[in-house]
């Protein structure tokens, strides 16, 4: 490489220098966060292939972005939307669509987290505790997940069935029979998951009901007007901008 092309190429890193304040729920302050570059949005634009692998690859990508432009390593899921709406906005402009922006990063604080980071449920001998995952351990697991399902037509459901269970596990953190207590995080991933197999169904929707608040607290952050605001690849696409 020329002398020329290395300065140049070093003075376009320090471009990366420059920072945007986002406003982290979890933190209850903004944090400086570098803003989205060429690289990261063709990653995303690439990830969001159709089907299943699209939708696990464009989350784990949109998940990768935040940690390695915030510096943080223990955001919680429901930290992840103000970063994409904020490094959408700051990338390519302020409308998405009919929806402006801005207004969904003014209106965040504003909006109630009723979301417990742990909870606890129990049924008999059976005591499960829940979390909030940070958005590395979801990355973990969905590198897990993606490994294990097939997206051939004829095992589309088994790898539906697949997402289901690792999205239950992602907010598992101890299992509690009697006086044994696993934790999910001290055991191999297909271990969680024979674990996770064998509860009663009726856990399973107490643990649903648990991701719901997450669930509602992100089409809270993403409704303007009666409007959702849809995050996918398009998203991202210049297209989709001013």
């Amino acid at each position: 490489m020329s002398k020329n092309v290395s300065s140049f190429l070093n003075k376009l890193d320090k471009l990366h220098d420059e920072t945007i304040e986002i406003y982290v729920p979890s933190l209850k302050k903004k944090v400086p966060t570098k803003p989205l570059n060429l690289k990261q949005q063709k990653d995303l634009i690439s990830s969001a292939l159709d089907g299943l692998k699209g939708t696990l690859d464009f989350n784990r990508t949109l998940n990768k972005i935040i940690i390695e432009n915030s510096g943080l390593s223990d955001l919680k899921l429901y930290d992840k939307l103000p970063f994409i709406v904020a490094l959408r906005k700051n990338a390519l402009g302020n409308k998405a669509g009919k929806i402006e922006l801005q207004g969904i990063l003014d209106n965040i604080k504003n909006i109630p987290l009723d979301v417990k980071d742990k909870d606890t449920i129990k049924k008999g001998p059976l005591k499960l505790t829940l979390k909030i995952p940070t958005l590395r351990e979801e990355n973990m697991l969905l590198n897990k997940c993606e490994q294990e399902i097939n997206t051939d037509l004829e095992v589309l459901k088994e790898g539906i069935g697949k997402l289901y269970i690792y999205e239950i596990l992602k907010h598992i953190d101890t299992i509690q029979v009697d006086d044994d207590v696993i934790d999910l995080d001290d055991i191999r991933i297909h271990e969680r998951v024979k674990l996770v197999e064998k509860l009663p169904l009726s856990v399973y929707t107490k643990i649903s009901d648990y991701i719901e608040t997450v669930n509602k607290y992100n089409t809270d952050v993403l409704t303007v007007d009666e409007t959702e605001l849809e995050i996918d690849a398009e998203f991202f696409d210049t297209s989709a901008s001013d």
